[in-house]
């Protein structure tokens, strides 16, 4: 088996890290904890097939109460259907989701991750199968440019990450991340996401802003979209230069930023709001990410994130 390696997620995971505690583990051991720390499980899997190579790191609660046992179920829904809808572009899964024993989360993510590693062993083979039949009925290549050519085919690759990236009194935040190469001129970024548990009940903060109040918050938008262009190395914007440098949506109102597809999370100096690669620009700059001070989001979140940071409201 030929192993391949991509580097880009490593990259993008560290800098989306919230400012916490990260433990490490093996599959299937668990972290040090206290009393107000969840206690985790690892579990790491990595194959790779003739064309393709897949990578899954999972972080999930011990299953140690009521509260931890229903984060830990959400999660491993979470993963499934994020798994099983893997290079599915038109909202089909590719393999139905596991209907064993939901307690046991080792072998659910076992199947998943030989369910993915048969999918992309099967679509990558298909792939290279038609590149080579355009290769060679290629009538403008020398036989020299067709053999270079097939000895340069990319394989495909999917990387998955699940892990815990913040830990306090009141929650507990994971990042769910992935990034797919389907052999084109680069690679995607994907995933679901900062996902919040209220530790009094284990339930997950759907909903940190009022999305109902986008108009007012775009100062506050604006402000921290030049942040992240001025620490990336970028010559101060004004406000229209900003604007001419993202790329909106067609279907938005004109200059008005959207809110991110991802919940912001919550970390101890505000909101941090990440944007998705080409969700407000060009795959070059990245995805654009900042935190809001909690002084100004403030007048703008649900009731159920007042409730989740009122400590840090104070």
């Amino acid at each position: 088996m030929k192993k391949s390696c991509l580097f880009v997620l490593t990259v993008v995971w560290l800098t989306l890290m919230c400012a916490c505690s990260q433990q490490k583990g093996g599959e299937g051991t668990s972290a040090d904890a206290d009393s107000v720390v969840v206690v985790s499980e690892h579990f790491d899997y990595a194959d790779s097939a003739d064309n393709a190579y897949l990578t899954i790191n999972i972080e999930l609660p011990e299953a140690a109460d009521e509260v931890t046992t229903k984060m830990r179920s959400y999660l491993l829904q979470l993963v499934g259907d994020r798994l099983s809808y893997v290079t599915s572009y038109e909202g089909r899964r590719a393999y139905p989701l596991y209907h064993g024993d939901s307690d046991d989360a080792a072998t659910q993510l076992k199947y998943y991750f030989k369910e993915t590693m048969l999918l992309l062993d099967t679509l990558s083979a298909n792939d290279i199968g038609e590149r080579k039949r355009y290769l060679e009925e290629d009538t403008t290549l020398t036989p020299e440019q067709k053999s270079e050519a097939l000895n340069d085919l990319p394989n495909w690759g999917y990387e998955y990450k699940l892990l815990k990236t913040a830990d306090t009194l009141n929650y507990v935040v994971f990042l769910s991340q992935d990034y797919t190469y389907t052999g084109g001129a680069h690679g995607g970024m994907g995933g679901d996401g900062y996902i919040t548990f209220d530790k009094t009940d284990g339930h997950v903060v759907s909903q940190f802003v009022d999305t109902t109040r986008v108009v007012a918050m775009q100062p506050l938008l604006v402000e921290g979209l030049k942040q992240y262009y001025s620490e990336a190395g970028e010559q101060p914007m004004t406000t229209d230069e900003l604007f001419e440098r993202l790329q909106l949506p067609f279907d938005g109102p004109k200059r008005q930023i959207p809110l991110p597809l991802w919940q912001p999370c919550p970390t101890s100096e505000g909101l941090l709001f990440c944007y998705g690669q080409y969700e407000i620009a060009c795959y070059a700059d990245g995805m654009p990410s900042f935190v809001v001070p909690y002084s100004k989001i403030k007048p703008f979140l649900t009731d159920d994130a007042l409730n989740l940071l009122k400590d840090y409201l104070k």
